[in-house]
Formats: C-alpha cells, structure tokens, sequence
C-alpha cells in the first residue's frame, strides 16, 4: 500500500514530500515510462507552488529520455519565476549528472 500522495507504478515510484513541491523519485526511469512520470510531475508543476526539490537517492536508473523531462520541467518552472532544484542524488544519478555536464543546472556540486 502507498503511502498518501505516492504513484507507484512498475519500477518507478513518486512520493510527495512533507513540504508543498517536494518529491521523491524512485526506482528506474527510462524511456518507457517517462511519459508516466511527465504526467505526474506535470501535475505538481501545475499546481501553485514556489518551484520543485526533487530527491533523486532512491532512484537507480535515469536514461536520456528522463533527463529531457528534468530538463523540460526546469524550464517551465525558470519561465515562470519558479526554480526545479535536485538533492539527495544516488551514485549511479551522480555520475550521469556529471557525464553530460548537467548537474550545475539543478544546483548540483560536484
């Protein structure tokens, strides 16, 4: 059973944080369900809050496909005055970030 606020659907899993615009991203995102997970995190972009924290360590796996949804999301949010800021990041995450060069972007330091 999830947890309030949790989409849990196969290998991937969103869980709303304690404060508004907080999420937890789990599992394995690849290009079979990123539309899944576009529809979810859209949702929250939709909704009125000052911008996205997005907790990355419990996700295990993220392929180019889910990069392009962080991307998209952050800059929607920029746009609009809002930020999309990345914390707690795994060590597989961590080193797809630093690969492609994007982790400054989500305020990520090396």
């Amino acid at each position: 059973m999830n947890a309030p606020g949790a989409s849990d659907t196969a290998g991937w899993t969103v869980r709303l944080g304690p404060a508004p615009g907080e999420v937890t991203l789990a599992g394995e995102i690849d290009f079979s369900v990123t539309p899944q997970v576009r529809q979810r995190l859209v949702g929250l972009v939709d909704s009125k809050i000052p911008g996205l924290t997005v907790h990355l360590a419990e996700l295990s796996y993220i392929d180019s496909s889910g990069l392009a949804l962080l991307l998209e999301l952050r800059r929607t949010l920029t746009e609009s005055g809002r930020f999309l800021r990345i914390v707690d990041i795994s060590p597989q995450v961590r080193k797809l970030f630093k690969l492609t060069e994007l982790g400054s972007l989500f305020g990520l330091s090396d």
